[in-house]
C-alpha cells in the first residue's frame, strides 16, 4: 500500500518541504494494482491554510500519475478550515 504520513507541522515555512518530500516519495510509487495512495494526517496538530495548499498539491501529484487520494485521521479543525474554503470535497476520497 501507497502511503505518506504528514508531519506534526504545516504552515508556510514548511508547506514546500514537505511537498518536496512527497513527490520524492512518488518517485518510488511504481504502477501499482492498488489505485488509492493514502496520507496519514493523524501528527498533524499544529497548521493553517498552508496544510490546504499541501494536501490539494498532494492530490493533483496523484491525479497526473492516475492515483487517487484518501486522507485518514483528518483532525476536525482542518476539516472545519477546509469547509470555510470550500476544499472539503476535493479532499474527500473518491
Amino acid at each position: 500500500m501507497n502511503t505518506f504520513s504528514l508531519p506534526a507541522k504545516i504552515t508556510h515555512q514548511e508547506a514546500q518541504g514537505v511537498l518536496t518530500r512527497f513527490q520524492d516519495r512518488l518517485k518510488d510509487v511504481q504502477a501499482a494494482q492498488d489505485k488509492t495512495f493514502e496520507i496519514d494526517a493523524s501528527a498533524l496538530t499544529m497548521f493553517n491554510s498552508s496544510a490546504l495548499a499541501v494536501l490539494l498539491g498532494f492530490k493533483r501529484e496523484l491525479q497526473m500519475k492516475g492515483l487517487h487520494m484518501k486522507v485518514n485521521h483528518l483532525s476536525e479543525p482542518l476539516q472545519n478550515l477546509a469547509k470555510v474554503y470550500g476544499v472539503d470535497l476535493f479532499l474527500a476520497s473518491p
